[in-house]
């Protein structure tokens, strides 16, 4: 069943039924859903699909199967080519409309010289007739936005370029659409927003339950997934497992994380982090009052499942195998889930405000983030979880994962910390988010609760 991305599926079909040729480039991490969309796009057009999926071996013997792949769709076995161009003068002199999509176009580039790669599929585009469609999907991240560079051949040849990324809170939760506003919360801040990954949930089960089958049973698809396809990936940046490991137990700063790794780095450790960040594995966040402050630049890792797996998981596979998947959890995981989901519940919030503003629903908003304050003299600082900025002055919003409802202490303590901000600024609004409601209200505030997240 194809869940979301509604925006997505129709441009591609739009680029589908155009008149003439068309070339598309979609990217994204793995196991976002990239081939998934494309083939649903095509699901129903009245062209022939031709699909191949790159592996990493020979550009000849991908030309090969690139053959095969025809000879099958046309019934022909006869049919031979000595590379892909002529692959495609031969689809260009049919009298009928190809939709042609090479997945994991990455690894042509990585088995022969990239540039001759790139080179070989601008002339292809520049020589396609106007029966084709030309898809080019990939995974490594870094290596597809390189397409996208001044001096790459590969430049201004896309009319249309896609960015899948993971799903937020509310498109993944269409994945457990019966589950609580809390259940929601649980299964997001934990499993993320991978179509592969909730695609397994089981929706009869707990948080608990789901984490010991799927994330700490060693035969599950996801740790499978995780340890054979992304470790893999990762060992190819130098100390990213240190680096990772670090990040999900809140070493944040770059000092922090260099000295997680045990020694100065000389350097390098501003390379490590750059192929991470290109890969989309992790992200640099900054609190919106200090953009371009390198003091107050911090790094987090991308995604709530790397997240929650470096945090419990990585390092204790063997624990785990000693002691089974249901001790662990009681014993290393139920005790601090709780502190982990409020963090990433901090998370969803500003991802809900993201979301109202491009909507439409809130106007003027510039940015939306945390706030820091710091008082040298006082030996005071801080920061505030969820924070609108607006072309005149902020709105801030306290979020709060807690079993029962907010009271009027709570609030208080929130308005006075907002009155020691050193800063002049104009504060537009106050507001809370909570799991568990109110037991008082005031005019002063603004009170969301979480289920109003979800509407």
């Amino acid at each position: 069943m194809f869940i979301g991305r509604n925006k997505e599926l129709n441009q591609l079909k739009e680029q589908f039924i155009k008149n003439g040729k068309q070339a598309v480039m979609l990217y994204g991490t793995r196991r976002v859903g990239k081939s998934t969309l494309i083939l649903e796009s095509v699901k129903d057009s009245t062209s022939k699909v031709l699909y191949i999926e790159c592996l990493l071996t020979s550009l000849e013997r991908n030309v090969k199967r690139f053959e095969q792949k025809i000879q099958e769709l046309f019934n022909n076995k006869f049919l031979h080519f000595a590379d892909f161009e002529a692959a495609f003068e031969y689809l260009g002199s049919l009298d009928e409309d190809i939709i042609v999509i090479i997945d994991e176009y990455q690894y042509l580039k990585q088995v022969s010289d990239g540039r001759y790669v790139d080179s070989m599929f601008q002339n292809i585009i520049d020589q396609m007739r106007g029966n084709i469609k030309l898809v080019l999907l990939g995974s490594y991240v870094g290596m597809m936005k390189e397409l996208l560079e001044k001096e790459n051949p590969l430049f201004g040849r896309f009319s249309l370029i896609m960015h899948v990324k993971p799903f937020d809170y509310y498109d993944s939760a269409a994945f457990y659409p019966k589950r609580s506003v809390r259940e929601k919360i649980e299964l997001y801040s934990v499993f993320g927003g991978m179509p592969f990954s909730n695609a397994l949930l089981d929706v009869e089960k707990n948080l608990a339950n789901n984490i010991c089958s799927l994330i700490l049973s060693s035969s599950s698809p996801i740790r499978i997934y995780i340890e054979n396809v992304l470790l893999a990936e990762f060992s190819k940046v130098a100390n990213a497992n240190m680096i990772l490991s670090a990040l999900a137990n809140g070493k944040k700063r770059y000092s922090e994380i260099e000295g997680a790794i045990g020694a100065k780095t000389n350097g390098t450790l501003d390379k490590q982090l750059k192929n991470l960040l290109e890969m989309e594995i992790i992200r640099k966040v900054y609190p919106i009052n200090k953009a371009g402050d390198k003091k107050k630049t911090f790094y987090e890792i991308s995604d709530n499942l790397i997240r929650f797996y470096y945090s419990f998981v990585y390092g204790n596979a063997d624990v785990i195998s000693r002691i089974g998947a249901d001790s662990f959890y009681s014993s290393y995981i139920a005790t601090s889930i709780k502190t982990f989901i409020a963090h990433r519940f901090e998370e969803v919030c500003r991802e809900y405000f993201m979301r109202q503003t491009r909507k439409g629903f809130m106007d003027d908003v510039m940015d939306i983030g945390t706030f820091w304050y710091n008082m040298p003299k006082e030996h005071k600082s801080g920061e505030f979880d969820c924070v609108i900025k607006h072309k005149k002055g902020y709105s801030f919003y306290e979020v709060k994962y807690h079993d029962n409802p907010l009271g009027k202490n709570d609030m208080a303590k929130e308005l006075q910390q907002l009155k020691v901000i050193p800063e002049n600024i104009e504060i537009k609004n106050i507001g809370f988010v909570t799991l568990s409601g109110y037991e008082y209200s005031d005019d002063r505030y603004i009170l969301l609760s979480a289920d109003k997240l979800y509407e």
